[in-house]
């Protein structure tokens, strides 16, 4: 079968310092009562996300543990299969990887990688709450700098913890009650691995002037150099779990090497990974140290004698890179697998196939969501993916056609016509139709130039950089330009449903791109046109006007209007929130508890109530806008990054940094 493309969705980091709050702590799956008065919100999927290390928890068979980039810290009861989220502490940072505590049931250990502070956490309560630990111990560790790199305990004294960083290293031996620090001379250490029959055996690998790798055999107290053989920065390693003397580790992206010795000295193994590609993983299999698996850039990889072969292995999971694999020590021949987007999924045949085994996984970065008061269908544009909701509830995947077969599709809009049932989408300046809402899609063509337009140096045709149809009639469209040099031609106009279009744009200025186009009422449009400002067409795109005197510049984030009041808009801003009573040729900022917030969204519901998202959450208005109240109580994260007012009838949908879609009925 053909090699599956390989992708790693683009997911935003929170800056250090952002305005992140976190709601509430959840305990199991279901969202606890809210308060009195609050809006209860409920989780819709769809069950993705970025999935950066698994691991089976070792005191509870049949218990596993995910880690999300920015969408937390997940727990499986049933080997896999469904998701529940214990706790929201970890929500909103990046985590590189997660180890169950090997000596305490119901202690987690997990490393971030953050700009400027990466950092080592730990759960005692299986994941309920998290803290950090630099904060939790200041004296010796208050001076902690770990590189995100992962721990490493002793298997056979399980209190004893190694924790690397850069020159200066941490251990402690009584499971992280208390700490002290140290040295590896002559090299730093990134990471360490413990001999599991004997722990006074260490390696800590790193980078040095002369030796990269180097062994102690007294607990700490010395460091011999060896790794004869070993040439470049170590990334990776692990001890033979059957057999204390083979040593594997992995040098720069993607070199593999083996010692037979303790480390003494190392031989290349082949693996098929490309370049720099890099090995993110390697998982030795508890019951039979011959197998292995190898999480890459290229691909998961097995081996079945010892790493002197490998296969390909994973059939089944689709465009997304495997980050992380885990071996079930209570069954073998069953894994699970991290993906970099499509969640997790799990073999029962040692990872010859894998099935999807994500349910209940709202761990998903949305970015926009898409949809209409009065139709079912609603579209969310993650950091994985385009998905379709149904009015069934059922979340699938849409590729084609914004994108080829294995890669993520980012249009950039989507409109719903809730009358006809009509879906319009747009993506580097083409754009898609579709009548059976979703399923199947046909292009939007615009004339084509003919010999006359080519001597008359008439090159300009229709682009669909974005585009806006009339509430009032599906038939009539307006497209906007992604660039077109010649005055008026940053618009155009269809009046049969896109079969053929028109120029509209007189007033407008030319070589500009069209970054936001909105049909706010019949025949009323405000378009941005990138530098050159805010405008607005009263007659379908006859003649423009230059409006928006008041806002504090062109980064609109989105436009929406009162139904009940098209003069009514308010814009979302970095700055805040924005509101018009004129059409948009004034703006004033909205004060009160939105004055502070970066607005991420805004969405006006069929009765004239006005919802903002943010980093703080949810907020809503029932007097047109002039003051504003949280109603964000009982979202697992505050961050939220999109809305929508949708479905028969009409619910509030808020598309979470890292939690997925809720919803909650309007009010």
């Amino acid at each position: 079968m053909p090699t599956p493309a390989l992708h790693e969705p683009s997911t935003p980091v929170p800056p250090a310092g952002s305005r992140l709050a976190l709601a509430f702590l959840v305990a199991t799956a279901v969202a606890l009562p809210p308060a009195a008065g609050a809006a209860a919100w409920r989780p819709e999927g769809p069950d993705t996300g970025n999935v950066r290390d698994v691991a089976f928890d070792p005191h509870r068979p049949g218990t596993v543990w995910a880690a999300t980039a920015n969408g937390g810290v997940w727990r499986s009861g049933d080997g896999g299969r469904s998701w529940t989220l214990p706790g929201t502490g970890m929500m909103g940072r990046k985590i590189e990887w997660l180890e169950p505590d090997p000596g305490t049931a119901g202690t987690l250990w997990a490393g971030i990688d953050s700009p400027g502070r990466p950092s080592l956490f730990r759960s005692r309560d299986d994941g309920a709450t998290w803290e950090r630990v630099t904060d939790r111990y200041p004296g010796v560790l208050g001076t902690l700098q770990p590189t995100g790199a992962r721990i490493a305990f002793a298997p056979s004294r399980p209190a004893e913890i190694w924790v690397p960083s850069t020159n200066l290293h941490y251990r402690s031996r009584d499971g992280g009650k208390t700490w002290s620090d140290f040295r590896v001379p002559g090299q730093d250490a990134y990471v360490f691995a413990v001999d599991p029959a004997d722990p006074q055996v260490v390696y800590a690998g790193g980078r040095g002037d002369t030796h990269h790798l180097s062994r102690s055999d007294d607990g700490g107290a010395s460091w011999t150099p060896v790794g004869e053989g070993l040439d470049g920065t170590l990334r990776l390693l692990a001890v033979d779990p059957s057999a204390p003397q083979v040593v594997w580790t992995v040098v720069g992206f993607n070199q593999l090497h083996r010692s037979a010795d303790r480390g003494a000295t190392f031989a290349r193994v082949a693996i098929p990974a490309d370049g720099t590609d890099e090995i993110w993983k390697l998982a030795i299999d508890p019951s039979d140290s011959r197998r292995l698996w190898a999480a890459t850039e290229s691909g998961l990889f097995r081996s079945a004698d010892g790493g002197a072969t490998w296969q390909r292995s994973d059939r089944g999971t689709g465009r997304y890179w495997v980050r992380a694999v885990a071996v079930d020590p209570a069954a073998p021949g069953t894994l699970v697998a991290a993906t970099s987007g499509g969640g997790l999924y799990r073999s029962e045949d040692g990872g010859a196939s894998w099935r999807p085994s994500s349910a209940g996984l709202g761990a998903g970065w949305v970015e926009r969501l898409y949809g209409a008061p009065g139709s079912d269908l609603l579209f969310a544009r993650a950091g994985t993916g385009l998905f379709r909701r149904d009015a069934e509830g059922v979340w699938t995947e849409i590729a084609a056609p914004f994108v080829e077969a294995g890669e993520r599709a980012t249009p950039d809009g989507m409109s719903i016509d809730a009358g006809t049932g009509v879906v319009f989408g747009w993506q580097h300046s083409r754009a898609w139709r579709s009548r059976d809402g979703g399923r199947s899609w046909e292009e939007l063509k615009g004339k084509e130039l003919s010999a006359r337009d080519v001597l008359r140096n008439r090159l300009e045709g229709v682009q669909f950089r974005s585009l806006a149809p009339d509430p009032a009639d599906p038939q009539r469209l307006w497209a906007g330009a992604r660039s077109n040099s010649e005055p008026g031609n940053a618009v155009f106009r269809s009046r049969d449903g896109g079969r053929s279009w028109e120029p509209a744009g007189r007033g407008l200025p030319g070589g500009e791109e069209v970054t936001l186009l909105r049909a706010v009422a019949p025949q009323t449009l405000l378009v941005l046109v990138d530098d050159a400002g805010l405008f607005r067409s009263a007659d379908g795109g006859d003649s423009w006007t230059r409006v928006g005197s008041g806002l504090p510049g062109l980064a609109v984030r989105e436009i929406a209007a009162d139904p009940n009041e098209p003069a009514r808009l308010f814009a979302a801003f970095e700055q805040g929130l924005f509101r018009s009573a004129d059409g948009g040729a004034t703006w004033i900022r909205v004060e009160g508890a939105l004055a502070q917030e970066d607005v991420e969204a805004v969405a006006v519901a069929p009765d004239g109530k006005v919802y903002a998202g943010s980093f703080g959450g949810v907020f809503r208005s029932t007097d047109a806008g002039a003051t504003f109240t949280p109603i964000g109580d009982g979202l697992p994260v505050s961050d939220v990054r999109a809305l929508a007012v949708a479905g028969s009838p009409p619910r509030l949908w808020a598309g979470l940094a890292g939690g997925s879609v809720w919803s909650t009925a309007l009010e």
